[in-house]
């Protein structure tokens, strides 16, 4: 299966490489037609006369990856339509290409070049793992468009063409570790998806661990589509730690967390900590979640009257509650990140002005009035901490005091 996926992912990525070097024969695209088809598009995008604002929404709805991306999806729409009934953005309604790309990093740089290239549009908002967004991101950059990514992730250099509306480490993480090691223990064992953000954020959740006297009992990492989990329960039992601190990402966690009480850890005596592990999750594994936490920058149990109108909102079209997640907000408020940006550039489309004109931005969200920073694209926003209660919701028992700067580049 392993080897089939990887010889996909090298096909795909050979028919990209031609298409963008000219190396196929006979018609093959020369880098002077697909840039000189960039800038068609990009002056199709930029046309202030048009009659619609083109944005791509670039989520997976099928796949490994379905259960975070399906409510960003929901969420990404539900923006663009409450936008344009309130008038669009300066007049302009948004017309939204969506496209699933099924869990495939190399689909999704294929759709993200197609969705520039074919259907003109100014920026995508969407993809979710890491490994999705180093796929796309070449795409964008090479043709000088514009990424609003909204999951939370490993950090890094941000790249020029993105703005990101969710976590890095150090907002998720650095407040999340010492609280633990007051509250639950100072014995850890680390379990997390194989791909970048679950080691990153790992290495960088053990230094603060090891900064603060606690004891690493072990670590351990599954594949992007584990659904066993027997092994790695036996040996959190054998290491017996205090807590388990948990990147398990994706459809994944739902399986982790069941078996975690199937195979007899208790949740109150031995609790999971997670980074990845959101509302979406949480209602599948059902009651094995109870009294696990996790970490975010926004929670739907946010006690303000403009989350509970967004969540009020998103139920109604949507139908619950349960996959209001911290992502699928983050891509509700980059959508109108996108907006503000856009009125501030005077209706610009191009992605050096929206970009510039983002930079020091400050926009209302339903997880309160957030930031952009001024020089690192990334998003100023609130450190929560949240407990699984037996309706299945967040108890918010830790909250930063204020925006947390984010810091893309760990040391």
């Amino acid at each position: 299966m392993k080897k089939r996926k990887a010889a996909a992912l090298l096909a795909v990525s050979f028919l990209v490489i031609a298409q963008l070097t000219g190396c196929g024969s006979g018609g093959g695209s020369s880098v002077s037609a697909a840039s000189s088809e960039a800038k068609a598009s990009s002056a199709k995008a930029s046309d202030s006369k048009g009659d619609a604002i083109k944005v791509g929404i670039l989520y997976s709805t099928t796949g490994d990856w379905s259960i975070s991306e399906t409510p960003m999806q929901n969420a990404a729409q539900m923006a663009v339509e409450e936008i344009n009934e309130a008038g669009g953005i300066d007049g302009k309604q948004i017309e939204a290409v969506v496209s699933d790309y099924g869990s495939d990093p190399a689909m999704a740089a294929e759709k993200a070049q197609e969705m520039i290239l074919k259907d003109g549009v100014c920026a995508i908002v969407g993809t979710n793992t890491s490994a999705t967004r180093e796929a796309v991101v070449p795409i964008i950059e090479q043709y000088d468009s514009l990424l609003i990514y909204n999951t939370f992730y490993e950090g890094g250099t941000p790249s020029p063409n993105v703005l990101y509306t969710n976590t890095s480490p150090s907002q998720q993480i650095k407040d999340y570790i010492p609280w633990i090691m007051k509250n639950l223990g100072t014995k850890i064992f680390f379990v997390g998806t194989d791909y970048e953000f679950p080691r990153v954020s790992i290495e960088y959740a053990k230094k603060l661990v090891e900064e603060n006297g606690g004891e690493i009992c072990g670590e351990e990492y599954t594949t992007t589509d584990a659904t066993d989990f027997s092994s790695v329960i036996n040996k959190i039992k054998q290491a017996d730690p205090d807590v388990v601190f948990s990147v398990v990402a994706g459809n994944s966690i739902v399986p982790f967390y069941k078996q975690y009480t199937q195979y007899g850890m208790d949740p109150a005596k031995v609790p999971i900590c997670s980074t990845a592990a959101h509302e979406g999750a949480v209602s599948g594994a059902g009651d094995s979640a109870i009294g696990t936490y996790s970490s975010f920058g926004y929670f739907n149990t946010i006690d303000t009257e403009a989350n509970k109108e967004f969540v009020s909102n998103y139920v109604e079209e949507f139908g619950t509650d349960t996959t209001v997640t911290n992502s699928a907000e983050a891509a509700y408020h980059g959508v109108y990140l996108l907006k503000e940006a856009i009125e501030a550039a005077g209706g610009s489309l191009t992605s050096e002005d929206i970009v510039n004109a983002a930079a020091g931005l400050e926009w209302d969200t339903p997880a309160g009035t957030l930031k952009m920073d001024e020089s690192n694209h990334n998003t100023w926003l609130h450190s929560y901490i949240g407990k699984v209660n037996e309706d299945l919701q967040f108890d918010i028992v830790y909250e930063s005091d204020g925006l947390v700067e984010p810091e893309p580049e760990l040391e």
